[in-house]
């Protein structure tokens, strides 16, 4: 759902806590958290959702 609502595949991957791939130099030196991304691909994720369900709830 989260890349239906065009949200990075990198960004879902770490939403996932997947372990991503690159070198052992790249993984040591990179060290941005992603945190604003991640909390605003959950946010557009959990909007999803409530608006699926309250659809589903109305019916």
């Amino acid at each position: 759902m989260m890349q239906e609502l065009g949200v990075t595949l990198e960004i879902i991957d770490r939403c996932q806590n997947h372990l991503l791939g690159g070198s052992k130099v790249r993984r040591h030196y990179l060290h941005h958290d992603y945190a604003k991304e991640k909390t605003e691909a959950w946010r557009l994720l959990g909007s999803k959702l409530e608006k699926l369900l309250s659809t589903e709830q109305s019916d």
